[in-house]
């Protein structure tokens, strides 16, 4: 992690946006999680970035979706991407420089896309005559052909240009002049951006309410000289656990900011 990301990380101002993940199954459609996308915004001197950092918390739970990204040096540079502009030279570069890595549970799901298209749009409406470097893609031999093929039409769908070092087109670079050619695009079909002010206040209020209910069966249990969760029925107990669950999200999300 470079010195400027990390400054970004801990001292950018950040906005938040919470984004429902739909899935197909079968002829139906349901929700395979929440994903909360935190967008850091830092400047300093000469230089400044938007960091787009990927929370995937489960939709079951109120929990982070479990990384099967590998080892533990995988997870300096999975799951964010990043716009670095440089005023002096009026440049644009793509990171983070290992490359744009997803974790796999959560590709071709419109996830990254969502992500890559906040760093697109505030590029297009704040420098759109400044040039981008050229970012170099590099990817592993157990890369099968449908990821390739999901890669190169990911990057192609906001404008890039690819050129390949390699005749099975693992390895090249993708290119793109200045920001006001490249292109803004999401995959609505895959996922929908939901209101995150409402959904906090539905979600406290539900909190309170199930709040409510617990220190009232608390009462009730202490007057019949019983402890609450020995007594508790099995499917009432399964219920107030949420308002922990609950509880953490929250925790988790104003820790971001």
């Amino acid at each position: 992690m470079s010195d400027f990301e990390q400054r970004t990380e801990e001292y950018g101002t950040a906005i938040l946006k919470l984004v429902r993940v739909k899935e197909a199954s079968g002829s139906n459609t349901r929700l395979f999680g929440n994903i909360v996308f935190s967008m850091k915004h830092y400047k300093e001197n000469d230089s400044e970035m938007m960091l787009v950092r990927i929370i995937p918390v489960s939709s079951s739970s109120i929990r982070p979706i479990k990384s099967i990204s590998g080892n533990a040096s995988d997870q300096l540079s999975i799951n964010k991407m990043y716009a670095l502009v440089n005023h002096r030279s009026n440049s644009i570069e793509f990171g983070p420089t290992q490359g744009l890595f997803l974790d796999k549970n959560l590709r071709n799901r419109g996830i990254g896309t969502f992500a890559f298209n906040e760093l697109i749009v505030w590029l297009r409406e704040n420098f759109q005559e400044y040039s981008i470097t050229p970012f170099d893609f590099v990817t592993g031999d157990n890369m099968e052909d449908d990821e390739r093929e999901i890669r190169n039409k990911f990057l192609e769908n906001f404008g890039f240009t690819l050129g390949f070092t390699d005749v099975t087109q693992r390895n090249g670079t993708m290119k793109a002049k200045k920001p006001s050619l490249l292109k803004s695009y999401t995959n609505n079909e895959k996922l929908e951006e939901v209101d995150i002010e409402k959904f906090f206040f539905n979600l406290l209020n539900e909190r309170n309410k199930l709040e409510k209910e617990y220190n009232e069966l608390k009462v009730e249990y202490a007057a019949r000289g019983e402890e609450l969760l020995g007594g508790m029925p099995k499917g009432d107990l399964i219920k107030y656990t949420v308002i922990g669950s609950i509880a953490v999200l929250v925790i988790m999300l104003l820790l971001i900011l």
